[in-house]
């Protein structure tokens, strides 16, 4: 019923850090190495592609994959990066937000923010709130507490070049 996301922003059910940031936990002797943590974006959708490669198939070729294989970064390899340049954040149909290296846009939306955990098996409350379009530098703030849009124009330029991308291949409701 609605536990505390840390020093996250909101929680599950929401595009703001503390719904979507989450560990990844992985542990294959002789193959992961020990005590390795990697501080690097990347989303579910990676998974397939990773077990994949370690399976030694291939993903299907007529459909296209949007994740990324993680192995490199799993595996310990000398310069490993982020698999993604960007990250889409939909809720449903619609994109809320895009995040490329430590930027990250939402975009104008309404959510639902906790106002009392629930406890004893009965649900907390809700009400509903609304961002405006919003640019977060999650090194600096991974709270998303304080817009930088209008200081940094060129950042919201580019990830809205993004926003459009997507909204091409995907829609955007």
């Amino acid at each position: 019923h609605a536990g505390s996301p840390g020093p996250f922003r909101e929680g599950k059910g929401t595009t703001f850090e503390g719904g979507v940031r989450v560990p990844f936990v992985a542990r294959w002797a002789g193959h992961i190495p020990k005590g390795q943590v990697a501080q690097l974006p990347t989303m579910n959708l990676d998974v397939l592609p990773t077990l994949a490669v370690l399976a030694g198939a291939t993903v299907p070729s007529e459909r296209p994959i949007d994740g990324r294989s993680l192995w490199p970064v799993m595996s310990g390899e000398r310069g490993a990066t982020a698999p993604h340049e960007v990250l889409y954040f939909y809720w449903g149909a619609e994109l809320q937000a895009v995040r490329s290296g430590n930027w990250k846009l939402h975009l104008p939306h309404p959510y639902q923010s906790l106002e009392v955990a629930g406890s004893d098996g009965i649900p907390g409350k809700y009400f509903r709130k609304e961002i405006e379009l919003s640019l977060f530098d999650l090194e600096k703030d991974p709270a998303e507490s304080t817009n930088v849009s209008a200081a940094n124009p060129e950042i919201v330029k580019r990830l809205m070049e993004y926003v459009e991308r997507a909204r091409e291949d995907l829609g955007d409701s």
